[in-house]
């Protein structure tokens, strides 16, 4: 259901049509496409070896093959004429012999599917996950979900393309390759041939993502929310307060550079209940959270409560140990912090939320699982019931600021990116963009103008330049920072009726960017949309919008 699917649909039932002797060309078409996607995506967007290779050299080579295999269509003569001329099929006979002729016939649908496997750009939140929480954790995990999601990519384009090819093969004409609709798909393949070649297919999907009756990225998004399968998935009721069964809780792996306490490990921690909180320091939701985690911390330490504070990077700067202490330092953590880089701890946890809380009881069993914000005081009672306390509780039932109509948190960097509108297309590299006009800038789009680095993780300003998203919240949040640790004054401007209600983070307008972290860039007086503008000066850094309502 993907608008990103739409510009392949067209190239698979095109290249699909055939006579009757050869009927394997669309499986053919779909297993090449199968395998280019996975080469492609591992190539570009997990590995180093085509890191200074231009995404635009890949789109100009995919873009013109499918071009010329529109021109073959459109011309058939010609290409008769030329193959005659070179004496191919002869050459074929002498050399390979009366099989190789047949193999021939493969070469137009192997090219067509691998043709696009580079430019294949998907909006789905799954290929987004599997990129950023699984083949960061394991390899091997990572590559079984990317060929699972891919051969199930496929098998649905496949069940198209046959389906296409059945119907359109009843007729003669769409078999004859010199009729008049074979030479319109050809002009078909042409057309997306040069939009590919210009990026103009990615403004085409977002156009169509924001005309569909239905939402398919919210679909996709819901149906992964249901899918947590973390060492203790929290049940409805399994005791009075406490959501898991008892689950052993595995040991703290790989963490370093300790702040607040030496190493610690569950083992030495028998006899009381622990409370391991992951989050990392840039997000927002973790940074609303904090405050209650360091609150049961004061209350609840003297009564046999410890509370490990485990930092599992999401962004590459929050790897570095000095920003990970200034970030203890400035919200006022007091409970044990370590740092978990390698994704060890989270992994031997299987969690796969920022912030996630695993309450642990004094036999080392996880009893109590909460993922995301809100139910601090469901929390709060957990912590009680372990301990044997019943007091009135610290925490007051509190609503997570989120509506459900709000922005969803949305990165800028190739790996994640949603919601871009402009041109060119958003692909790693360093380009000129043209912002889009406000107009055409829909609900949840962003557009940037003048000159960007683009990489997986984010975008950087090779000089002064622009960045315009339409927004729904109250509140608006922007992860960046700066390679060269100076500050740099970013200006801010908000449309319409929200003029002058900026966050706590800037000062009329003038935000001051002095190291990697979060900013609160607006503070609105209720929740609606807006424009947000920032002008940026050269080197800034740009990770993600986040948004509270």
């Amino acid at each position: 259901m993907a608008p990103c699917v739409l510009p392949l649909l067209p190239v698979i039932i095109g290249g699909s049509l055939s006579s009757g002797k050869h009927k394997s060309r669309p499986y053919i078409i779909a297993a090449s496409l199968a395998g280019s996607i996975i080469a492609f995506t591992l190539l570009l967007k997990v590995s180093t070896a085509l890191v200074n290779l231009s995404p635009n050299v890949l789109n100009y080579t995919a873009g013109s093959l499918i071009v010329a295999l529109g021109l073959v269509s459109i011309f058939p003569e010609l290409w008769e004429k030329f193959m005659i001329k070179v004496n191919w099929e002869a050459s074929a006979l002498r050399l390979f012999g009366n099989s190789q002729k047949q193999r021939g016939q493969y070469i137009g649908p192997i090219l067509i599917g691998v043709a696009l496997g580079p430019v294949f750009a998907s909006c789905s939140p799954t290929y987004a996950f599997i990129l950023a929480s699984i083949l960061p954790r394991s390899f091997l995990a990572g590559f079984i979900y990317l060929i699972t999601y891919s051969v199930a990519l496929v098998l649905s384009l496949l069940a198209v393309a046959l389906l296409g090819r059945k119907f359109i093969s009843k007729f003669k004409w769409a078999i004859d390759t010199h009729s008049l609709f074979r030479r319109l798909i050809g002009v078909l393949f042409v057309i997306i041939g040069v939009l590919i070649i210009s990026g103009q297919e990615v403004r085409f999907e977002t156009w169509v993502g924001n005309h569909l009756p239905f939402d398919e990225t919210k679909i996709e998004q819901t149906l992964l929310a249901k899918q947590h399968k973390g060492i203790a998935a929290p049940s409805a009721h399994i005791g009075d307060v406490l959501n898991v069964e008892p689950t052993p809780a595995p040991d703290l792996a790989g963490l370093t550079n300790w702040i607040n306490s030496p190493p610690l490990q569950l083992s030495q921690l028998q006899g009381k209940v622990v409370l391991v909180d992951f989050w990392t320091y840039s997000c927002v939701n973790c940074n609303r959270a904090l405050p209650y985690v360091e609150k049961w911390y004061q209350a609840y330490q003297s009564k046999g409560l410890v509370v490990i504070g485990v930092h599992t990077p999401e962004f590459a700067f929050e790897h570095n140990p000095a920003n990970v202490q200034n970030a203890v330092t400035t919200d006022k953590i007091t409970y044990p912090v370590a740092l978990d880089n390698n994704y060890s701890t989270w992994n031997a946890f299987d969690n796969n939320s920022w912030p996630a809380d695993y309450l642990i009881d004094k036999s080392g069993d996880i009893r109590y699982v909460a993922l995301g914000e809100g139910d601090y005081d469901k929390t709060e009672e957990a912590i009680q019931s372990l301990l044997g306390i019943n007091a009135p509780l610290k925490t007051p039932v509190s609503k997570v600021p989120i509506a459900s109509d709000q922005t969803p948190e949305t990165y800028f960097g190739t790996n994640r990116e949603s919601g871009y509108n402009g041109n060119p297309g958003l692909t790693d590299g360093t380009h000129n963009f043209t912002s889009q006009s406000l107009n055409k800038l829909f609900q949840n789009f962003w557009t940037l103008g003048g000159n960007w680095q683009v990489t997986s993780e984010s975008i950087t300003s090779q000089s002064t330049a622009t960045l315009t998203f339409r927004v729904a919240a109250k509140d608006v949040y922007v992860v960046a920072g700066s390679a060269d640790n100076q500050a740099h004054t970013v200006s801010i401007n908000l449309s319409g009726n929200a003029a002058g209600q900026y966050g706590s983070d800037d000062s009329s307008g003038k935000l001051i960017i002095n190291g990697y972290r979060l900013y609160h860039i607006a503070s609105l007086h209720s929740f609606g949309s807006t424009v947000v503008t920032l002008t940026i000066p050269k080197g800034v850094s740009l990770y993600t919008f986040t948004f509270g309502s």
